[in-house]
């Protein structure tokens, strides 16, 4: 048995089933563990914005996803920009259920778009980052502040509580920086945000 959850501050759509939907409303948020007692698996909408990149919304359904999993669920996001055009396409505004129900279905039809949610952590390794830091697809080093690019849920979720600002389309990064780091393969790639005479850090 699955649910997906359209979370809301105050209030939030949900649909319970495992192939169908057996039963779908909405839900006081506070009340959520009174219909998700006895389901392993819990599947949230990832609130991204129509560019790609993340809002202030994004990191408050992460963070629920961290209470969830410290609960002991398996917890997985979905990206909800489609239900949010599916909505529309219906003349439907506001409606957590209705987000609920396709979440359900797209999480059914299509598992392996969503992605399961892991705590994770900053790593602990000194490095010389000088200047100006942009991280790009790696876990943050716990002594250096700077930005990020992430597709990756949960490094974005690190990244945001060490207060770096984290982006979730490259494209719509514009600054250069003096100092890039990442992994191996994305070496090349990272090579249109340095400054002159700026340096890749591999981790």
């Amino acid at each position: 048995m699955i649910v997906a959850i359209d979370y809301g501050e105050s209030k939030s759509g949900y649909a319970i089933g495992e192939r169908f939907i057996n039963k779908s409303g909405t839900i006081k948020t506070k009340e959520i563990d009174k219909i998700i007692n006895n389901i392993e698996t819990v599947i949230l909408g990832m609130p991204i914005s129509m560019s790609g990149n993340y809002s202030n919304q994004s990191f408050k359904v992460l963070k629920y996803a961290e209470k969830l999993l410290k609960k002991g669920y398996k917890v997985y996001l979905f990206d909800e920009r489609l239900t949010t055009k599916m909505a529309a396409s219906f003349g439907i505004k506001d409606d957590d259920a209705f987000s609920a129900r396709q979440i359900f279905l797209d999480y059914v039809s299509n598992p392996n778009i969503a992605q399961r949610f892991e705590i994770l952590k900053e790593f602990e390794k000194k490095i010389d980052a000088k200047g100006t830091v942009l991280y790009f697809e790696v876990l943050p080093l716990k002594s250096v502040r700077g930005d990020a690019f992430t597709k990756n849920y949960s490094i974005a979720y690190v990244q945001f509580k060490m207060g770096n600002f984290v982006f979730g389309n490259e494209d719509t990064i514009e600054d250069k920086y003096d100092t890039v780091v990442t992994c191996a393969k994305y070496r090349k790639r990272v090579e249109k945000f340095l400054k002159n005479n700026g340096k890749t850090i591999i981790i």
